[in-house]
């Protein structure tokens, strides 16, 4: 009887634990598709029918900072950036066309463009989730760059 006790106690701490990871895996916040910083991904868009949106940030941004741990954990924004854009994090730290491209421009910056690479909107400075989402909905909804200068 003792034996089968221990054992009970020990497969209901098992069934717990797997209990638990379960639900903190479907508690998981969502993430952006972050794709890679290369010239492709106007063709990859154009195949997709998405916008592209670039974020532009550097390691000595704190703005930049604050967007990651806000704007960009905000699961509306999130959600909406994965379904209308092909998400590319543009880093001073590192290397390609884009980034070369993108230096000069102001930290945190966010750019949205069509799949030809022509820019529609170009923010500067921290954006706040609402903000950010309105802004997005506006570039799908009208992705003419003359409507949104």
């Amino acid at each position: 009887m003792k034996h089968q006790l221990i054992t009970f106690v020990i497969v209901c701490l098992l069934l717990s634990g797997v209990t638990t990871v379960l639900a903190k895996a479907n508690n998981a916040e969502p993430e952006i598709a972050w794709q890679p910083s290369t010239a492709a991904i106007y063709e990859q868009a154009k195949q997709q029918n998405k916008l592209v949106f670039l974020d532009l940030t550097a390691e000595w941004c704190q703005f930049c900072k604050k967007m990651d741990e806000t704007t960009y954990r905000d699961a509306e924004v999130v959600a909406y950036i994965n379904e209308h854009f092909l998400a590319v994090r543009v880093s001073d730290e590192g290397a390609g066309d884009l980034i070369e491209h993108y230096r000069r421009h102001a930290r945190p910056g966010t750019v949205m463009l069509n799949a030809d690479g022509i820019e529609i909107l170009h923010k500067r400075g921290y954006l706040k989730p609402k903000l950010m989402l309105w802004m997005m909905m506006a570039v799908v909804q009208n992705p003419s760059p003359e409507a949104h200068k």
